[in-house]
């Protein structure tokens, strides 16, 4: 009984850390991931950085 609620409690402690890990990919090596008006009209999810230097707008 003793083994199974301590590996019930380690799933439970690690879920955090998956969840974030699996989670919204917010940042990358190019910037944090942004809604990108691009010039031809079109609202793309791209790296910040992309976003520039495909002349776009950060569309919020």
């Amino acid at each position: 009984m003793k083994k199974l609620l301590g590996m019930c409690a380690g799933l439970i402690l690690l879920i955090p850390f998956s969840l974030q890990a699996k989670g919204h990919a917010t940042n990358s090596p190019t910037g944090p991931f942004v809604e990108c008006l691009v010039p031809s009209g079109e609202i793309e999810f791209m790296p910040a950085m992309f976003c520039e230097i495909k002349k776009g707008k950060y569309h919020f």
